[in-house]
């Protein structure tokens, strides 16, 4: 089966499609830059790499029109401005339009659990007449993921000070895999078509917890020391300029902390019954990635 993916900025884009073409899709990859794509991605997984750009112009001609499902990845970092959001949203028109125009039949378009936007999608999405779902996922534990940056560099300073919001509020980090065998299942399954789903990991626990759980298995000791609530301004400083977060990074670690970022729409669960990594073995498998030799850390 045919699958396009688009977003391939996005790490669990760009890990999906290896998932895919190693389950033996016939895998395709619109992307802005080829060689951006390959820094990332090695050149051995068989995946068809095609330059374009959504925002600019139209789907490329050398995507098959035999392609059956297709993914959207949001590119739209947290808490971004409404003119980023628009343009995101003008991307994603000229995708419904082209994939309108072949055999595609599910249109899976995947974002953040901290977005709230997806009512909004959901309701752009019904008019397209494409059968579609909307998966919303929580932090991610893999090799170069967010999280995963996010506690490494945390774990590099001796002392190490979070806002109050970091040691209360709760989240629920899933494992990469755990994911990617989700969006399989999807795939096709009309049980799917229309709905709004949230995926995320078996535990629940502070960012704290999280944290503290990280530096045991990496058999790190650390001090820990709270801060009161942060605003906005004073959050970005701390992420950008005392642990030297990128941008992507930073806007996440702010995004992600102010609030719970629990699941709320857990109908997968029910449908596909994934055996869930826990939390510690996904935080191992993460940190053995790089030894494996295999990006997603098989």
């Amino acid at each position: 089966m045919e699958v396009l993916i688009t977003g391939l900025n996005n790490y669990l884009a760009r890990n999906i499609a290896i998932f895919l073409a190693e389950e033996d899709y016939k895998v395709t990859c619109l992307v802005r830059n080829r060689n951006l794509f390959y820094k990332h991605v090695p050149d051995n997984y068989g995946i068809t790499v095609t330059e374009g750009d959504m925002f600019r112009g139209a789907l490329h001609p050398e995507i098959s029109r035999d392609t059956r499902v297709a993914f959207y990845f949001n590119q739209s970092p947290a808490n971004e401005l409404d003119i980023r959001l628009e343009m995101e949203r003008i991307a994603l028109q000229r995708y419904i339009n082209s994939l309108q125009d072949i055999a595609c039949q599910h249109l899976i378009y995947v974002t953040k659990l901290v977005d709230d936007s997806v009512d909004l999608i959901d309701s752009y999405l019904h008019g397209s007449g494409l059968h579609y779902t909307i998966i919303r996922v929580s932090n991610i534990i893999g090799n170069g993921s967010i999280l995963m940056n996010i506690l490494s560099k945390l774990a590099k300073k001796n002392i190490i000070m979070v806002p109050k919001e970091f040691a209360e509020n709760r989240c629920q980090p899933v494992h990469l895999l755990d994911v990617c065998a989700y969006l399989n299942h999807i795939m096709l399954d009309p049980r799917t078509y229309g709905e709004s789903y949230d995926i995320g990991g078996p535990e629940i626990m502070t960012y704290r917890e999280v944290f503290e759980r990280y530096l045991q298995l990496a058999k790190l000791r650390k001090k820990i020391v709270p801060l009161p609530a942060l605003g906005l301004s004073l959050a970005t400083l701390v992420s950008r300029y005392l642990y030297k977060f990128e941008q992507d990074v930073s806007s996440a670690f702010i995004a992600n902390m102010r609030s719970d970022l629990l699941c709320k729409k857990n109908g997968l669960d029910v449908l596909f019954p994934v055996e869930l990594t826990p939390f510690d073995d996904a935080i191992n498998r993460a940190l053995g990635a790089l030894e494996s030799g295999h990006p997603m850390g098989k």
